[in-house]
């Protein structure tokens, strides 16, 4: 005799258990409108082809958006050396408008708003390097917070080393709708491009 969980006479527990596999293979499956992407969570997304390799998080400013700031972690390498410059990095909003990064010195005009929107955000940190075999690991670093080190302009990648910082973007209206939004990083002839989900 057979002692064993017998799944057929839990037909609400199987249906939960089938219902979770087919939630993991769609979170798995590549995005369809944006070619070499896969989500990897609520808020975070992949896009890796045969030269990039780029994850993007953004768990606190989806659903907190209703201030002029919107953060996004990021974390970049590729299969080649490149010298990724800030001006290479935009978001482009769902009515088609593009943006670039903030500038330094809006980021540090408005301190006390970004300073609080790091505050908060920083219990929704996803740990975006897991996602990289990279042995050597440096910064970002377009913002810097008052006596937090040195702004840079580029950061540099390539098949031994990744970067990983904050992205941060402000919105022309002071507020951020609804949407999908794309995150675009654009070298010489490589483009990755991701979606940013707002709800």
């Amino acid at each position: 005799m057979y002692n064993g969980f017998d799944m057929v006479r839990h037909p609400a527990l199987m249906s939960l258990i089938v219902s979770f596999a087919l939630l993991a293979g769609a979170a798995a499956q590549e995005d369809e409108f944006y070619p070499h992407t896969r989500e990897r969570g609520r808020a975070a997304v992949e896009y890796d082809d045969d030269e990039i390799h780029v994850v993007a998080a953004y768990y606190y400013s989806q659903r907190q958006h209703d201030s002029p700031w919107l953060l996004i972690e990021a974390a970049v390498s590729a299969e080649r050396a490149m010298d990724i410059h800030r001006d290479e990095i935009r978001l482009v909003m769902p009515n088609g408008r593009e943006l670039p990064l903030a500038t330094q010195r809006r980021f540090a005009r408005d301190i006390r708003q970004t300073r609080l929107l790091l505050q908060n955000a920083s219990i929704t940190r996803h740990g975006i390097g897991a996602y990289f075999k990279r042995d050597q690991g440096s910064l970002m670093r377009f913002f810097a917070l008052p006596f937090q080190g040195t702004v840079h302009d580029f950061f540099v990648v390539d098949m031994g080393r990744m970067a990983s910082g904050d992205l941060f973007f402000v919105s022309p209206t002071g507020v951020w709708d609804p949407g999908t939004y794309s995150l675009v990083i654009e070298h010489e002839d490589v483009r990755a491009a991701l979606p940013i989900r707002l709800e």
